[in-house]
């Protein structure tokens, strides 16, 4: 029987209705929606008051699988049950496999044992034995024309609301990083201080960083223009800033994806208002985009899309000067 995974949304839905599962596996690279997962887990399991009792949480890396039994056989102190997290488990040896496999064989009731991985490997012979007893939940980054209702889903958690503007404006500053978003949309409602009014795109910008609002800007629109060197200076800068190099991939992507979805919109003979409600991109952006557009053709695109796929993958397997990699793709697209 194949492994059915559940997303956030379903973990989310299932909670509500039911009780909380013996066994989840939580993996995925997201860190935010990894909190979220553990959030929505912790505030089922635990009763408010509780949770010093009843909870634990542990790192593959630090502590042994018999830390982790000993754990989820306690039993819970005025709480149904206890929650015991044993975190980066994708690390763990054979043996310790092993030794935690009677663990997920004889589940209690008295407690709810999540297991946390960055990445998962089908081929494992682990991954089959969980397949009978846990709940597998994935927790991949969003797709780029799925951020928008992320942020949405971000701002409605920090009790704020952003305009359809703001919201484009936000994602072209910070990328698709989850909890960077959720860092940027906490002080920028700091900023406007009131949860009854909307943030707009002129609160963004006030909020932040200068530096950073340049570097984006810059780096995306050398790209765009495929201007080399200035890009090469705006990726160093945006680096020294303390930009992540794979969030450096997800701003280039859609830079390079709305060029593309422009370029074929136009053959279909939209433009104006009709083509910036088309690509979701405000309006007073779209200028610049054209423009750029002008100095692609599809195949320019394409091959664009396919050296960044590889960049990322680089990026992941090879962190180790991981910048030459965006150099390399800029020196070989533009």
């Amino acid at each position: 029987m194949a492994i059915v995974d559940w997303d956030l949304r379903k973990l989310q839905l299932n909670l509500d209705k039911k009780s909380p599962a013996a066994v989840y596996f939580l993996y995925g690279e997201e860190i935010f929606l990894l909190d979220e997962a553990l959030r929505a887990i912790k505030m089922k399991v635990l009763k408010e008051g509780a949770q010093d009792f009843n909870f634990d949480s542990f790192l593959a890396s630090d502590v042994s699988v018999s830390h982790v039994r000993d754990a989820v056989e306690t039993l819970p102190v005025m709480c149904d049950r206890r929650l015991v997290i044993y975190k980066n488990v994708e690390h763990l040896k054979e043996d310790a496999w092993s030794e935690l496999e009677p663990v997920l064989a004889n589940t209690h009731d008295t407690a709810t044992l999540v297991l946390v991985a960055s990445k998962i490997d089908r081929r494992k012979k682990y991954i089959k034995q969980l397949q009978a007893k846990a709940v597998f939940v994935e927790l991949k980054k969003p797709f780029d024309n799925q951020i928008p209702m992320w942020i949405d889903y971000i701002a409605h958690l920090n009790n704020a609301k952003l305009s359809k503007d703001a919201i484009s404006v936000l994602q072209e500053l910070v990328g698709s990083n989850l909890s960077e978003i959720n860092n940027e949309i906490k002080k920028i409602q700091q900023y406007v201080g009131s949860t009854s009014k909307t943030i707009e795109l002129q609160d963004v910008l006030q909020v932040v960083s200068r530096a950073r609002i340049e570097s984006v800007f810059n780096l995306t629109d050398a790209i765009g223009r495929r201007d080399r060197a200035h890009a090469l200076v705006c990726l160093a800068n945006l680096l020294e800033h303390g930009q992540n190099e794979v969030g450096v991939v997800a701003l280039i992507h859609r830079q390079i994806r709305i060029l593309a979805a422009i370029y074929e919109a136009q053959k279909s003979g939209l433009s104006g208002l009709r083509l910036s409600q088309k690509i979701g991109v405000p309006e007073f952006f779209m200028k610049q985009y054209l423009e750029q557009t002008r100095l692609w053709g599809k195949e320019k695109l394409t091959d664009a899309i396919s050296a960044l796929h590889e960049t990322d993958k680089a990026l992941k397997s090879s962190p180790v000067s991981s910048h030459i990699w965006l150099e390399n793709f800029i020196l070989k697209t533009c």
